[in-house]
């Protein structure tokens, strides 16, 4: 049960930002777009960062997520149908929508890299999943017996209830390094991994 409750964030937030940039480049413009395509399901800005149109941002994060989750989830031994791992991933993505969170303006260095700050203020989604997901579980098998094959079920039951009473936090600060490759004539920014790992992670009182 353990390993279930622990899979539960790990590869929702999957984010894939990589951009075209000039001299002009909007680093804060670009970070502001593509967290909100993959904290609030909004992907305009973003698909127009990257090239792609806003159907192939959409499919790009949500093929992602599940995956990773349908992977993390396979690794914790618990039997799930794919209804139930895309049942997850709703609750999940729907959960982050509760996190706010506001883009401060860009630092540009010598190098043509960039640094922004996102104050972000914490939602603890899943503070509460693992006593509420222990204590159905103990019900369960005190009344009416279950065995693994039925974990998943209570599990989302147990992740929707954690994100329903979910607390607020104070603000906090992260910063962000967009930094770049050269792709020819072109420079190609993406932000951090550890990075988004982290903001992901504070966002969600994780950390």
């Amino acid at each position: 049960m353990k390993k279930l409750v622990a899979a539960a964030l790990a590869g929702v937030m999957v984010l894939s930002m990589a951009a075209c940039g000039a001299e002009d480049f909007d680093a804060k413009g670009y970070v502001q777009g593509a967290l909100d395509a993959q904290f609030k399901g909004e992907y305009a800005a973003h698909a127009e960062d990257v090239g792609q149109t806003e159907e192939e941002v959409k499919k790009q994060i949500e093929d992602e997520n599940l995956k990773e989750a349908q992977q993390t989830i396979a690794l914790s031994g618990v039997p799930a149908t794919e209804e139930e791992v895309q049942a997850y991933v709703d609750l999940i993505v729907e959960g982050i929508k509760k996190v706010d969170y506001e883009v401060q303006d860009a630092v540009k260095d010598e190098n043509d890299n960039y640094t922004v700050d996102v104050v972000v203020t914490p939602v603890g989604i899943l503070d509460s999943l693992e006593e509420i997901f222990t204590a159905k579980i103990q019900d369960a098998i005190a009344n009416e017996g279950i065995d693994e094959s039925g974990y998943m079920a209570v599990f989302n039951e147990s992740v929707k209830e954690s994100i329903d009473k979910a607390e607020t936090f104070e603000p906090q600060t992260v910063t962000l390094h967009v930094t770049y490759t050269e792709d020819g004539k072109n420079r190609i920014y993406s932000v951090n991994e550890e990075d988004i790992n982290n903001l992901t992670m504070i966002a969600t009182n994780q950390k």
